[in-house]
């Protein structure tokens, strides 16, 4: 932006993560005057949505109240799929596993069972045997959901970009917002440094920094959290043993309950990406540099894997990302109660990019006054009592 620019505009989308770029790009398909503002660069990793990879899947042990907003994203993420060139998404099936009365397993079946999702229930000795990669004890069993997807995190993202400024969207980077304020009593005004943006709604999709713009509102709500993800390698003679098409996306819990994700490997000179969903969360510093894995933090991991995937090899390589948390562990979205003329989603708590193409269909239809299409009254802030 100008130094000094100022424009006007129907709606304003902070954060340009895959939350706003999903916004920005339904947005955009409503014929909306829309500007999507990023503080960082096209590429970065300070938010939570860089990245190569991420899971989508349906039998969601999480609750069925998250099947509805799955299934206009499943849709979402195919038809994007099909608008673009590059690989978007990839039917790997997803591979659930651990003992049968486990939160993952036993979850997962029960909302599939309820929502009408399709599986299978799998022994141990039939998961080694379809998918030769994995060694399951005996006393844990799988469910497979053959739907599920392995999505390209960086690939979508961009993509909903590109085709929302196709269809009209404005960008703007190197935009830090500094504040957010009632304008005229229709309008609300954008402030950065030596610029001001004037719009009828503002979405705010800024993850772990949500909490200031409405500090009140949701401050007291949201914590952003490190959590480390790692790459191992696989040994040679089992390197087709561990391609999309015999190598599920999964998900693990142990004895303890530390539930682990991974994915196929996806290149011929690349790894498995591997991580910890519910442990080694430690708070983040959002504006501090993103330190590495550590060692502790990496043997935890591998001794939870070692025996489940016999074929890898424990590596240094590893990242940080960022969760930002809720109480709940569920998502906040709806309209601020404070600012009106405010739209946001955050805390997606870890598992959040799966949702992006009905979640960001929502934020567009609250931001220009429509319904939304799915019911998001679960996710609102003042749901039930929150835990502490």
């Amino acid at each position: 932006m100008a130094a000094t620019a100022r424009s006007t505009y129907d709606v304003v989308v902070v954060g340009l993560g895959i939350m706003g770029a999903a916004t920005l790009f339904h947005l955009s398909r409503l014929g909306v005057r829309a500007l999507g503002v990023e503080a960082h660069g096209p590429l970065h990793g300070w938010g939570s949505s860089h990245g190569q990879t991420r899971i989508f899947r349906r039998a969601y042990w999480e609750g069925d109240q998250y099947v509805p907003l799955l299934n206009r994203s499943y849709a979402g993420w195919l038809e994007l799929a099909d608008a673009v060139s590059e690989t978007i998404a990839v039917r790997t099936g997803g591979l659930f596993v651990g003992s049968p009365d486990s939160r993952l397993v036993h979850g997962s079946q029960g909302t599939a069972d309820r929502c009408g999702i399709g599986y299978e229930r799998l022994s141990a000795g039939e998961i080694t045997h379809r998918f030769p990669a994995f060694h399951v004890r005996d006393n844990a069993v799988g469910l497979y959901e053959p739907d599920a997807l392995m999505l390209f995190a960086d690939r979508a993202r961009l993509h909903y970009l590109s085709l929302a400024v196709d269809a009209g969207a404005q960008l703007s980077y190197g935009s830090a917002v500094r504040s957010v304020e009632p304008g005229s009593p229709d309008s609300v005004t954008v402030t950065g440094a030596g610029w001001q943006v004037d719009c009828g709604t503002v979405v705010l999709t800024t993850g772990g920094w949500i909490g200031r713009f409405l500090p009140d509102e949701l401050g007291p709500l949201v914590r952003p959290m490190r959590i480390p993800v790692f790459e191992l390698d696989v040994a040679e003679p089992h390197a087709r043993d561990h391609a999309p098409d015999r190598f599920p996306v999964f998900l693990f819990e142990d004895a303890e309950g530390a539930l682990v994700y991974g994915f196929p490997r996806w290149r011929s000179d690349g790894g498995l990406r591997i991580g910890f969903h519910n442990r080694q969360l430690s708070p983040a510093d959002l504006d501090g540099p993103r330190r590495p894995p550590t060692d502790p933090e990496r043997r935890e991991l591998w001794r939870t894997v070692e025996s489940l995937l016999p074929g890898v090899r424990s590596t240094g390589r590893g990242a940080s990302c960022i969760y930002t948390m809720s109480p709940d562990e569920s998502f906040f979205i709806g309209r601020s109660q404070q600012q009106p003329r405010v739209v946001y989603a955050s805390a997606c708590s870890g598992h959040g990019f799966k949702f992006a193409p009905g979640i960001g269909e929502i934020l567009a239809q609250l931001a220009t006054g429509g319904d939304p299409a799915v019911d998001v009254s679960a996710f609102s802030v003042t749901r039930g009592r929150l835990p502490a």
